[in-house]
């Protein structure tokens, strides 16, 4: 592309932050160093941190264009990213988790590959990190293998395809569907997912796009119970909003759902020999369920402990 003229095709950088004050100086320079002539805007949401977060973004953006900085109390990922998101006069949103890092070329890739499609939303690979001294943070490569996913629903229902770092998605798609569901307070992109694999083709680029750290201050993917309930809460309002999806699609998220939780209450010493969740699944496996978005629903109670657990290690992927 010519360095003479800029890409009508801008991006607004979604970046919700509540007590990152650790990760973003890293994280906004990654953001910085984004390749690329295209129209850059930059959101910055901070929602309600007690630490110098707010502090710490102002003073590193002090000098860039396009730059918005909001506060709000604290409302959770799903409001401050949506509160963002209306702040956003580009065509692409390009979210970022405010303890990751993308790598110098994510935007511009990802950018480049959605715009020559009808895909509404283009994902990358992740790796994490536990130092960031012998990152290769040069990616992805312009040549990487892009994989298009045309019914990407199912695919969304079995496993959480990827976190906000990820992905970059067209804005007025997500406006369309209403943003991220903020019924699921500490959860952003899954139900946005959700929402967006409903209607529309995905593209899956395979290279990484993006490091995520190992550590992360109250990061939710590190916390198993946190990380299921707020999965199963998603569904089941996603099920809810959408009564006449088929019933192959609804029979296989509440197959999923209920085996989620006979294994998360098993691996607790619960759930053993015929339990309710036992019965549970093999009601979901025997299609015996008639009300699914109510079966999701009490899904959740089986991480009824989850709130009360403390960060520990990365969920599994069930």
């Amino acid at each position: 592309m010519s360095n003479h003229s800029r890409d009508p095709s801008g991006v607004s950088f979604i970046i919700p932050v509540y007590n990152k004050a650790e990760h973003l100086p890293s994280v906004i320079q990654q953001i910085k160093l984004q390749k690329g002539d295209f129209q850059k805007q930059y959101v910055f949401l901070d929602d309600g941190s007690t630490d110098n977060s707010l502090d710490i973004v102002r003073s590193k953006t002090a000098d860039w264009e396009n730059v918005i900085i909001n506060t709000q109390p604290n409302s959770g990922s799903a409001a401050a990213t949506n509160a963002a998101i209306r702040s956003a006069n580009q065509p692409y949103l390009k979210f970022v988790d405010a303890d990751d890092l993308l790598t110098e070329h994510a935007t511009i890739v990802l950018l480049n590959a959605l715009r020559a499609s009808d895909a509404c939303l283009i994902f990358g690979g992740a790796r994490q990190f536990v130092s960031t001294c012998q990152l290769n943070l040069q990616g992805p490569s312009k040549n990487a293998s892009i994989d298009r996913i045309d019914a990407p629903l199912m695919m969304a229902l079995k496993n959480s395809l990827f976190n906000p770092s990820q992905f970059l998605v067209r804005t007025n798609a997500v406006r369309a569907v209403g943003g991220c569901d903020e019924r699921v307070i500490h959860s952003q992109e899954y139900g946005l997912t959700l929402r967006l694999a409903r209607r529309w083709p995905f593209l899956r680029l395979n290279d990484v796009v993006t490091w995520l750290p190992t550590h992360s201050e109250g990061r939710l993917s590190t916390n198993e119970g946190r990380q299921l309930q707020r999965v199963t809460k998603a569904v089941a309002h996603f099920l809810q909003d959408n009564p006449n999806l088929p019933f192959s699609i609804k029979s296989f998220a509440c197959k999923r759902l209920a085996g989620r939780s006979l294994k998360y209450v098993r691996r607790r010493g619960a759930g053993t020999g015929v339990s309710r969740w036992y019965l549970r699944c093999l009601a979901a496996q025997l299609n015996l369920v008639k009300d699914h978005a109510g079966f999701a629903a009490e899904c959740v109670s089986a991480f009824e402990d989850a709130e009360k657990s403390q960060v520990g290690e990365q969920a599994p992927n069930y």
